[in-house]
């Protein structure tokens, strides 16, 4: 079964989603209530969630596009039980997989 939890990045000081590993590294997806981030001096959009995973929460939030890298002590060790949004994991799967091409091998 894959890897599939909600955990606070101590590193990156975000809710993050942790999907799998990479030689010991957990590949995750970041959450933020900001509409656009700067990379490189340009401004970016983040993609917008239909509706919060945590079922308490009623702010507007965004993922970042971009699956980060690391190691597992960066997160803690509570892990939350959110869950995603039918309308909303469409759009993680996408972020996946155009990650993933962009990164393979030719």
């Amino acid at each position: 079964m894959a890897r599939s939890e909600f955990r606070w990045n101590k590193k990156r000081k975000h809710y993050s989603y942790i999907f799998g590993t990479i030689d010991g590294l957990a590949k995750n997806l970041l959450f933020t209530t900001k509409q656009e981030r700067k990379v490189h001096g340009k401004m970016k959009k983040n993609v917008k969630l239909f509706k919060h995973p945590n079922p308490n929460c009623e702010k507007e939030v965004y993922i970042i596009p971009y699956i980060f890298l690391d190691r597992e002590t960066a997160f803690y060790g509570s892990i939350y039980n959110w869950k995603f949004d039918k309308n909303d994991k469409r759009a993680i799967k996408r972020i996946k997989k155009t990650w993933k091409n962009k990164n393979s091998q030719h």
